[in-house]
């Protein structure tokens, strides 16, 4: 069946098309230059993306900075500093500092986990692991105190599609999106259920695009350019390009014929354009 059917005409995995367009953004040659340029055409001219320095740049698939960061810490005191670092620049939770929680690890960890987290005996667990109910348990009555530790958590878990990094610029953030549309946080039933309790019907929910926002631009210090690749226009104030339009300015001549039939013939990938010549 693969030797008569051409997988790349209807494939519809988000993450090819992003291991794709990294793939020509990688390369030597004018393609980073012609997709900056994409990007500062919808723009402000006060706003412009730098890009004299282009070989300097870093281009990452699926961006977890604060989760790997996280495993180059072994010893636990770097564990809770860095999360008291974290917590101090957000502005609801700049009042919680580490002599605010018990110095025992497996009672810290049942601050944010609950009875899971006291198992837990001989380590600082890591945030992206820590339990909405728990954080509604013990901070809910503080709504927006409640809602960013769980941005909190959350942020250690993100993986925003593509990050390119360049000197003297904003990171650019990217979400990539094929069929699927924006997701919003949280995601479990019974997560939503709570903050449907406390803030409303669908109301107080994260999208992705402003949770990339909050880590790159509270967590990390560095606001970040967010851009999002896919068929329809989502969000009114960033930056929205079509997959054909990207791959239609990008130098194919450097990859093999498969990357040509990809991004020539799949038929998501050019819904909305007339393909690539």
């Amino acid at each position: 069946m693969l030797s008569e059917t051409n997988f790349y005409r209807f494939v519809r995995e988000e993450r090819l098309f992003c291991t794709t367009l990294a793939h020509l953004l990688m390369q030597r040659g004018p393609n980073l230059s012609a997709f900056l340029k994409l990007i500062n055409d919808k723009l402000p001219h006060d706003s412009q993306i730098e890009s004299t320095r282009l070989e300097e740049a870093q281009i990452y698939v699926e961006f977890t900075f604060l989760r790997d960061y996280w495993k180059t810490l072994k010893a636990n005191d770097e564990k809770r500093s860095l999360i008291f670092d974290l917590l101090a620049k957000v502005d609801t939770l700049k009042r919680f500092t580490s002599d605010t929680f018990p110095g025992g690890f497996a009672d810290f960890n049942a601050c944010f986990m609950g009875e899971r987290g006291r198992r837990i005996e001989f380590d600082i667990v890591y945030p992206g692991q820590w339990s909405v109910t728990t954080l509604f348990a013990r901070f809910g009555a503080q709504p927006d105190e409640f809602r960013d530790f769980c941005r909190f958590k959350w942020a250690f878990n993100i993986k925003p599609d593509i990050v390119i990094l360049l000197p003297e610029s904003p990171p650019l953030c990217i979400e990539a999106k094929l069929e699927s549309r924006e997701g919003w946080y949280p995601t479990s039933k019974a997560e939503c259920q709570i903050f449907d309790k406390l803030f409303g019907l669908e109301q107080g929910r994260v999208g992705q695009i402003k949770l990339q926002q909050f880590m790159f631009g509270v967590l990390l210090d560095d606001p970040c350019q967010s851009v999002v690749i896919g068929a329809v226009p989502e969000v009114s104030d960033v930056p929205f390009l079509a997959w054909h339009e990207v791959f239609g300015e990008l130098d194919l001549s450097s990859s093999i014929g498969y990357v040509h039939r990809l991004i020539g013939e799949n038929r998501h990938v050019n819904a909305l354009g007339r393909g690539i010549r």
